[in-house]
């Protein structure tokens, strides 16, 4: 390969993936197994084996975009530092108070168990007070700050959050406090950095979890950039941030809270993309794993929520709308009380399934997909030595646990049980995607499945039956098509700023200047990222809501704001919440609650080389060999076919496999897949 080339690093539970483009478009995939106590190791183990094997130097790579879980772990696992956090005089229980709203409204034992603990926390009031307009009411006392240093130095606490009340709309008290601590090298974060908006609970947390998550993103990626220039690589590093938008390592030590959904919204991404090259407008991404399972619905482009709960707190933050749940290649079937369950508990990397012949001893979905015929040791992502033998004994090892049992769980043989797998788990997954659609408002039915990941070309034609949606599409480069979004993807920053005004009462020349600052502010950011101006571009949008709710939606907007743009919002405003409410009251008054500039620097677009036009037969050289498969009970002969000698205009009939070294689809019987000139399968029924 010739230079320059980019590189996209996605880091999975289980596999690591690299995506390879060079400056004439040539494009290539590569696994390597992750590894889950330091991913910087497998990192750079595997970009030394895709230089080896794609014959290019260190010198040679432009530019790596990766995506990370890093943050995300930290903080679900409770592995993050300890922080203190500051606020107001008489508001130190916010964060643990919260909203008082159960999850569980009529458990009466209920507790809500947080994903991190505050035990090791040191929460510190000072006294201070703004009003609801930010006029300051009692002036900041900071004599109190100097006992807060002592216990900093006593507990090693390095990192300070600040939010204070009503710090949105002033923040000189928090500009005082974050500069004494920065006198004292010590790193803060405060909230009107961080999340300048309304509603005192979700900003604090906000800025709390953003203070935990960011020192240990920071560390990592900072050791990451040393690790590649010892191997001489000398490109920028940039990471995929929650929004769908690149960052440098810099920016994103101050704002880790943006990578909670780094790994997820490369997938997404990479799926927006799909749109473009199959001209729809309608998709849900299916991203299967080998630890869990994310699923989104595009509509002409990803949904970008401005707020989500996540690991129980609701987090003001940009993030691409996705759901996650425990469901992978390494998810372990069990039985328990007379049920057969596969995940959330997954096997991960190390020891992995039990085919890996890495210690694992329970059963999962690669296994039972291995024993079915659906993947075959000689064709195995991530260059592994497989053992099927390991897989069916413990499937049989399980099956006689059941048997063994006093439950009646009617399953005789092996067949069925690896078969029962399966459906337990695209069970799971179609719940999910019931989530992104008709809990939106969506119906699935108008919607093709895009399924990628390492196991989502093998599952996703049944779920996509289940749930009637309008066929199912496999990309060219299914198994690492998360980390084609990171190479495709732009730089993005977003700052969104409370702007709490009735719509009747809008001066269009402060909405307007205040617009502009936040626009310039971003512009410089760019500049330092070195985002040349004919390269920059600046979106606007609103957060609007009838007066006396407590929820907004977001509007597009144009700039600058003026009386027959504003008319256009409050028409679109209504329109979309009738969309997501099916109600609307025109005479009810109109509230601005933010306002929004998002800014984006373009990267050169990837162009994707067609294929070579065939007819519908595919060429004989195309066909590998055959193999039994087990299709809803019955083992047929399946002819296996090498992705890489299919042409466009092809067409396979199923049941057949196409085989890729980053994936298997499965086109099950009375299906055929169309090769288009992309290289994408279009799956469909035979007529």
């Amino acid at each position: 390969m010739k230079g320059p080339i980019r590189i996209g690093i996605d880091t999975g539970g289980t596999f690591t993936d690299y995506v390879i483009v060079s400056n004439n478009g040539e494009i290539y995939a590569w696994k390597v197994p992750t590894t889950p106590a330091d991913p910087s190791i497998g990192i750079i183990e595997g970009l030394k084996e895709v230089m080896k094997v794609f014959h290019f130097q260190a010198g040679d790579i432009d530019l790596i975009v990766h995506g990370t879980t890093i943050g995300t772990n930290a903080f679900l696992e409770d592995k993050c530092p300890p922080v203190a956090f500051v606020t107001t005089k008489g508001f130190q229980d916010i964060v643990e108070i919260g909203r008082q709203q159960r999850s569980e409204l009529y458990n009466f034992k209920f507790r809500e168990k947080y994903p991190i603990s505050f035990s090791k926390d040191i929460l510190f009031e000072v006294d201070e007070r703004l009003d609801r307009d930010g006029k300051v009411v009692k002036p900041l006392d900071m004599s109190n700050l100097d006992s807060l240093l002592s216990e900093l130095k006593t507990n090693s606490i390095q990192t300070v959050a600040v939010s204070l009340l009503f710090s949105f709309l002033n923040p000189q008290n928090e500009k005082s406090v974050s500069s004494f601590f920065d006198d004292k090298n010590i790193q803060v974060f405060p909230s009107h950095e961080i999340s300048p908006q309304i509603k005192e609970y979700e900003r604090a947390v906000t800025t709390l979890v953003n203070a935990k998550v960011s020192p240990v993103v920071h560390t990592y990626l900072r050791k990451l950039e040393k690790q590649l220039k010892k191997i001489d690589v000398k490109a920028p590093l940039l990471i995929m941030q929650s929004n769908t938008g690149m960052a440098d390592v810099k920016t994103i030590g101050r704002s880790g809270i943006q990578t909670l959904y780094s790994g997820l919204a490369g997938g997404v991404l990479a799926a927006a993309d799909s749109l473009k090259h199959l001209n729809r407008t309608n998709l849900v991404s299916l991203d299967i794993g080998g630890t869990s399972t994310d699923v989104s619905a595009l509509i002409d482009q990803p949904i970008i929520l401005r707020s989500r709960n996540f690991g129980g707190f609701p987090l003001i933050a940009s993030m691409v709308d996705v759901e996650t749940i425990g469901s992978g290649g390494g998810s372990i079937a069990k039985f328990k009380d007379g049920l057969l369950s596969v995940g959330p508990e997954s096997q991960g990397a190390n020891p992995g399934p039990a085919c890996y012949s890495l210690g694992g001893d329970k059963v999962t979905l690669t296994d039972a997909n291995l024993f079915l015929g659906y993947v075959h040791e000689d064709n195995f992502a991530g260059n592994m030595d497989i053992d099927i033998g390991k897989s069916e004994f413990y499937l049989q090892k399980l099956l006689d646990e059941i048997n063994s049992s006093t439950y009646s769980l009617e399953i005789e043989s092996i067949d069925e049980l690896a078969l029962s797998i399966r459906k337990i788990l695209n069970n799971n997954i179609a719940n999910a995607i019931r989530v992104v659609t008709i809990q939106r408002g969506l119906d699935p039915r108008d919607f093709a499945l895009l399924g990628f990941g390492g196991a989502g070309p093998l599952q996703s034609w049944e779920i996509a039956k289940e749930l009637e949606m309008g066929g199912v599409i496999i990309p060219p480069y299914p198994g690492v098509w998360s980390a084609f979004g990171l190479v495709s993807s732009d730089i993005k920053h977003e700052v969104t700023q409370s702007y709490l005004q009735a719509t009747n009462e809008v001066e269009f020349a402060d909405i307007n200047k205040k617009m502009l600052d936040i626009k310039e502010r971003l512009a410089k950011v760019l500049a330092k990222e070195d985002v040349e101006e004919e390269q920059r571009a600046f979106n606007y949008s609103v957060d609007m809501r009838y007066m006396g709710q407590s929820d907004s939606l977001t509007i597009s907007a144009t700039y600058p704001i003026n009386k027959a743009t504003l008319d256009d919002l409050i028409e679109n405003f209504h329109s979309l919440h009738n969309q997501n409410y099916s109600w609307i009251d025109r005479d009810l008054t109109v509230e601005l609650v933010n306002i929004s500039v998002e800014a984006v620097g373009y990267v050169p677009r990837i162009t994707m080389t067609k294929l070579p036009v065939g007819t519908d037969r595919p060429p004989e050289e195309a066909r590998k060999t055959s193999r039994k498969v087990n299709f809803d009970g019955n083992w047929l002969d399946a002819p296996v076919y090498n992705k890489n000698l299919l042409l466009s205009g092809n067409v396979v009939e199923g049941p057949c496999i196409i085989d890729q070294l980053d994936t298997t689809t499965i086109i099950p019987p009375k299906v055929i897949g169309k090769i288009n000139s992309l290289g994408y399968i279009v799956m469909e029924e035979k007529k």
